[in-house]
Parts: C-alpha cells; structure tokens; sequence
C-alpha cells in the first residue's frame, strides 16, 4: 500500500511539473502573438494564471519549492495583463445634462433554434439598440416579433454565420451594409439618433481567424474598422464577436488605431464563449469599444439564449448636444 500511494505521489508531482512547464512555454509563446498560430496563446491569460497559481500551491503542498518560482512568474506575468479589468478605470466626465443608452449585442449561432430564449432575453435587457450577429434568414423570421419594440432596423441576413442585424428604438441614419474583407462577413454602419444626442455603432463580425485567409480577413477588417471610425467625429462605438481576446496584439492595434477603449475595462472580464463551459473556462471574445467621448456606466453578460455564446449588455452615458446649445 505504501509502495502504491508512493508511485501515485510521483506521477501526481510529475504531471504538475508537466502542467507547469506547459504554461511557461505557453506564455513565453504569447509573447509572439502577431504570428497565425502563436497568436491563439496570447487568449489563455485567464487560464495561464489559474493553473499557475494552482501548481504552485501543489508543489508547495509537496514540499518542492524549486520550481516554484517559475509558477510565481507564470501567475504574475499573465495577471498583470488581467488587471486592469479587475480593478476600477477612471471613466470621461461627462455635462450633467447626459444621455444614457443601452446596448445589446449577441452572437445568435446561426444554427440555433431557441428563438424564444434570445427574445425573451432582449425583453429583459431593455436595450435602446440590439446588435444580433450570424444572423440568417430563419433568425429575421423568428425575430420579427422585435418589431414592436424596435421600429428602426436594418437587416442583412446572410448564410454561414456571416449576417448582422441592427434594431433600435432611435432612428437609424447613414445606415449601411459594408464588406471590409473577402470573406463575406458584412459590418454594418449607422448614426444612432437619440434624444439629445447621436452615436456612431459600427457592428463587426470577422471572419474566425483559422488558417491564412481567414487570419489575413480577421485583420484586415479590423484595420478597414479602425480607419473607418478614426476619420469620424463625435462618440462612435464598435461592438461585435471579433474572434479575439483583448491581450492579441491585433485588437491592441484595432484600439489604437480606431482611437477607441475596451468597455470592459474595470467591469471584469466578463466571458463570453463557449458555452456552456464557466466563466473561468471561457473566452471574452464578444467586444464593446468606445470613444473618449462615451462612459461606461457598466458592463454584463446575459443569460444563455442557446448560442454558444452569452451575450454582451453595456450601459453607456453619451454627452448630450443640447448642453452645447445652450
């Protein structure tokens, strides 16, 4: 029996050292995310410091401090790119005379038929615009019912989980469906006209960066995106599933070209897909971005609505133009 737990204690030290020398490779791997495939190591930030922060506690529990320090480094190292999403973030100072706006974006699975979960969630969020995306054509039958609650749409239904939908409460101008790439994944485009004040919403789905073609697609729509929204004034949002966490130095770029911010930033990291794995399991890859102009007054997933992802429910504040007129 002794002989037993002793080979059994061996084997479970030596698939922690395994584990833990995985994540360090990993993350020294992250570090060169620009590459096509190196760049899917930079979106485990969450599960990097998780399992080193386990391992470490194991080995201390074995009583084997040498490799501890590479767990500490490995803890350390990716939590610092978590921080700033877990500790609170100084939003603009807006007029007093705001306008707040609420928006709610889901990728639908274009091959889900819980079109009752998906409405029922719209109706409970109370959103002002509701950005759906894979959306196809049996989704814009199923959903039509949204009309009486969203008088003002824009549709562009499409196969192949390359469709988008636009439904708001406010009118919509300067509406249009844009094709930034290749692939067929439309964005659309629209001046959001709410009640003492606009907004700019760009709705982006890129294509799943798997392989060369999609990857350069993925790119390049998030640079034809930035270079759309940083030649408009006023405050502009971009929100979509853009098949990316926010530690690939592509979405860093896509901020810093746009001129825009994560929404997330001191709201959490709020994971989004796949469902149903939990929250710590999963990836914030459904994105809200915003211009200096826009604060955040929060930021939440929803309920499951059948899709493999959750959806994404933001409360804005807007500076309100009759202010200016005054």
């Amino acid at each position: 029996m002794f002989l037993i737990e002793a080979i059994s204690s061996h084997l479970a030290y030596k698939l922690i050292v395994v584990v833990l020398v995985a994540i360090f490779l990993l993350t020294v791997a992250s570090l060169f995310g620009n590459h096509l495939y190196l760049e899917l190591t930079t979106h485990f930030r969450i599960q990097y410091a998780l399992g080193a922060i386990l391992c470490g506690a194991l080995l201390l529990s074995f009583h084997s401090p040498r490799l501890l320090p590479i767990a500490v480094f490995c803890a350390v190292f990716n939590l610092a790119y978590l921080g700033p999403y877990l500790f609170s973030f100084k939003q603009p100072q807006l007029p007093a005379s705001e306008v707040q706006f609420r928006l709610l974006h889901a990728n639908v699975l274009m091959t889900n038929r819980n079109y009752q979960e998906l409405l029922t969630a719209v109706y409970e969020a109370n959103a002002d615009l509701v950005v759906l995306q894979e959306f196809t054509d049996e989704w814009r039958e199923n959903t039509r019912v949204l009309a009486r609650e969203y008088p003002f749409v824009e549709l562009a239904p499409r196969p192949g989980g390359s469709g988008m939908a636009l439904l708001s409460r406010y009118p919509l101008t300067e509406t249009r469906t844009l094709s930034l790439d290749t692939s067929g994944h439309v964005a659309l485009i629209t001046r959001v006209e709410l009640e003492g004040a606009s907004v700019t919403i760009l709705g982006l789905h890129p294509p799943t960066p798997v392989g060369p073609a999609r990857f350069a697609n993925r790119n390049l729509q998030f640079k034809e995106a930035a270079s759309i929204l940083s030649s408009i004034n006023g405050p502009r949002i971009l929100v979509g599933d853009l098949n990316t966490t926010m530690w690939s130095p592509y979405f860093e770029l896509l901020e810093n070209d746009s001129g825009l911010r994560d929404a997330r930033l001191g709201f959490g990291l709020k994971t989004s897909w796949p469902m149903p794995l939990p929250g710590f399991m999963r990836l914030p890859i459904d994105h809200c971005l915003v211009s200096k102009e826009v604060a955040v007054a929060g930021l939440r997933v929803g309920p499951r609505v059948g899709s493999d992802h959750r959806p994404l429910i933001v409360d804005l504040r807007l500076p309100s133009t009759k202010s200016s007129l005054d």
